[in-house]
């Protein structure tokens, strides 16, 4: 998975410049994938041109405030349905690998179930691909583009009625947009961290999960006009992110596992059920794994004051005062902070 591209963002200019610039570099990251995306020789293509919608998604809704709402809301919804299509086809090309690893380490006698899981897995994944292919065609993608860019421009045009109606009012600079959307993301998150206390709160789990995916995607965006703690901060929450999509993608197949093991019940498939139910028992212990390190990582989150010291770095410098001194973690919290997980199951994206 590539990097996003680095934005020159002017950061004392007029916001509704540096949200216009942000929208269509966006955009045509998400199109620069679309040959590879349509490569199924290489699954990175699919993962990559994923990422690159999240991206252009997060901020379209970051910006959504500070711009005229009607003049991209319908592209929104065409990203989020392409948006769809590459998740449904990525998420058949993680989870083949790994069944396929677990077929590796199984049972003889669970061999026969998981050779079907995999084969449904292989047809699924043949249908999702087809439906990415009709709607990546060129055609719809260059009409969208259109639409894209003709609505960005409506979007982000401040009328010189606003003017006129606030003359003491100008446009605010995209440092101080910015500002205001790194803080509701970081309001959003913090909400969300009581979900890591209630552990069988599957939904509430996967909310935050999103938004510290936002906070990330924001920070990451917005880091030319910050001091470097911002990017800090923006690691942080990528760790929390791959910790609670490890933990997702659990909880996914614990509830998928569950639904076939009640069906192979009523059939009475004796030798299925047990395959299945050993499947089960691997993704609920390895769920205990990666909720003990999403825990860890906020445990990290919080001995650093890290949103403390981020409301400090965006404060105004008339509000600034000196950033408090970080607490050095403990080092038994330390040490499993920085364990790779060898069980993790998805890449960040």
């Amino acid at each position: 998975m590539a990097k996003a591209k680095r934005i020159p963002l002017k950061c004392n200019a007029p916001a509704s410049a540096g949200i216009k610039l942000v929208l269509l570099t966006r955009f045509e990251e998400l199109q620069s994938w679309r040959k590879t995306a349509l490569d199924w020789n290489d699954p990175e293509g699919v993962h990559s041109m994923r990422v690159a919608s999240r991206r252009l998604r997060s901020a379209l809704r970051d910006f959504m405030p500070y711009v005229r709402k009607r003049f991209v809301s319908p592209t929104f919804k065409e990203l989020k349905y392409i948006a769809d299509a590459l998740g449904d086809v990525r998420d058949h090309d993680v989870a083949i690998p790994v069944l396929e690893e677990l077929q590796k380490r199984a049972p003889h006698a669970s061999d026969e179930a998981l050779k079907q899981l995999i084969h449904q897995r292989k047809e699924l994944r043949e249908q999702a691909r087809e439906e990415l292919k009709a709607i990546l065609e060129k055609d719809e993608l260059k009409r969208l583009e259109a639409d894209f860019v003709d609505g960005v421009a409506g979007a982000t045009e401040y009328s010189e009625r606003k003017l006129k109606q606030a003359p003491s009012r100008p446009e605010p600079i995209f440092r101080d947009v910015s500002r205001a959307v790194i803080l509701d993301r970081l309001r959003e998150f913090e909400k969300l961290s009581n979900s890591l206390f209630e552990p069988f709160d599957v939904e509430a789990l996967h909310e935050m999960r999103i938004a510290a995916k936002r906070l990330r995607y924001t920070l990451e965006l917005s880091q030319p006009c910050w001091p470097r703690f911002i990017s800090t901060v923006a690691k942080r929450a990528a760790r929390m992110q791959t910790a609670l999509g490890d933990l997702h993608d659990c909880d996914v197949w614990i509830e998928t596992l569950g639904k076939q093991i009640v069906r192979a019940r009523k059939q009475k498939e004796r030798e299925r059920v047990i395959a299945l139910v050993r499947l089960l028992n691997h993704f609920v212990d390895l769920r205990t794994k990666h909720l003990r390190r999403a825990l860890t990582r906020w445990r990290e989150w919080e001995v650093h004051d890290t949103s403390g010291r981020l409301r400090t770095t965006l404060a105004p410098k008339e509000q600034q005062t000196e950033p408090p001194v970080p607490v050095e973690l403990p080092a038994a919290v330390e040490s499993s902070a920085g364990q790779a997980d060898p069980t993790s199951l998805v890449a960040v994206g």
